[in-house]
């Protein structure tokens, strides 16, 4: 078998939102140089993780179009990108290629999401994510009062939070309930 081919990383790789989308990130790249010369086809490879997780997540089957789109991501968070490029099809002959190395990695923000930030007026559309959120606020709150500077998160004590939740819940809607 002869040398193994393989190229440099695409280059200038762009990542860009997707208009106002908040789960998508659009991400672009160009050719290697080698493969322009030399006519080769390439399949490529996306992989990316979150700005504070070490896990990449990687794309496999790309083709060999020189964009994609990223879905499925979370909302007002920043993403590491990076791609990389195996070429195929060399012209004229049957060499096996190997992957290039991943190219440097280009960080974008997903936009973040109006329908937490403005649950309270549009209580369909919102309603879950920022009951979640107000839930969690309060838990860690709670947490705060009755931990009493532990800070081992014990599934018992979420327990013990949703207990008190439920009958802190039960005395609004009384009150709620007189309301009307």
């Amino acid at each position: 078998m002869g040398p193994q081919v393989t190229t440099d990383p695409p280059g200038d790789v762009h990542v860009s939102r997707v208009g106002e989308l908040e789960d998508q990130l659009s991400v672009r790249w160009g050719t290697p140089p080698a493969l322009k010369e030399f006519l080769f086809q390439a399949k490529y490879q996306i992989r990316y993780r979150l700005e504070d997780s070490t896990d990449w997540k990687v794309m496999k089957d790309v083709g060999n179009q020189t964009s994609c789109r990223l879905a499925g991501l979370r909302s007002g968070t920043v993403y590491f990108v990076q791609v990389r490029c195996f070429p195929v099809g060399i012209y004229g002959s049957r060499k096996a290629g190997i992957w290039s190395g991943w190219s440097s990695p280009t960080a974008a923000s997903t936009p973040h999401s109006e329908r937490l930030q403005s649950g309270s007026c549009d209580p369909k559309a919102g309603e879950q994510n920022s009951t979640l959120r107000r839930e969690l606020k309060q838990f860690f709150g709670w947490v705060r009062k009755h931990a009493f500077g532990c800070s081992s998160m014990s599934i018992k004590l979420y327990d013990q939070w949703r207990v008190w939740l439920q009958k802190s819940h039960k005395t609004r809607n009384q009150v709620d309930s007189t309301r009307r």
